[in-house]
């Protein structure tokens, strides 16, 4: 898996790209948990280039929510492809989180225009 962090205004834009499964894990916790060490409070994954996504994966992304929440932090998801779409639909955690379509519609869901 490869994982792109770019800091857009006060938002953390973190990149994902293959499978997010269980080997996958380990590093993408290690990475949001930089973010989180940085005192970065609004987070942005991007999850376009995500192809496959288990419960290891699912496990991540709710530890960071957690993790942003006891922060007073706030964590959007975009660019779900068909497949992470059809896993957070049936694990109902697309009630949980905020979706946009793109980097685009996640930071202005923050308020920030991309320039």
């Amino acid at each position: 898996m490869e994982i792109n962090r770019q800091q857009v205004a006060d938002v953390a834009v973190v990149a994902l790209e293959g499978r997010f499964d269980a080997p996958a894990a380990p590093e993408a916790e290690n990475a949001f948990k930089e973010c989180l060490n940085d005192g970065t409070t609004k987070v942005l994954i991007d999850l376009s280039g995500v192809e496959y996504i288990s419960s290891g994966g699912l496990r991540v992304i709710i530890m960071v929510t957690k993790a942003l929440e006891k922060m007073n932090g706030t964590l959007k998801l975009c660019g779900l492809t068909p497949f992470v779409s059809e896993v957070f639909e049936i694990t109902n955690l697309a009630k949980r989180y905020e979706i946009c379509a793109d980097v685009r519609a996640g930071l202005a869901a923050f308020g920030v225009q991309e320039s």
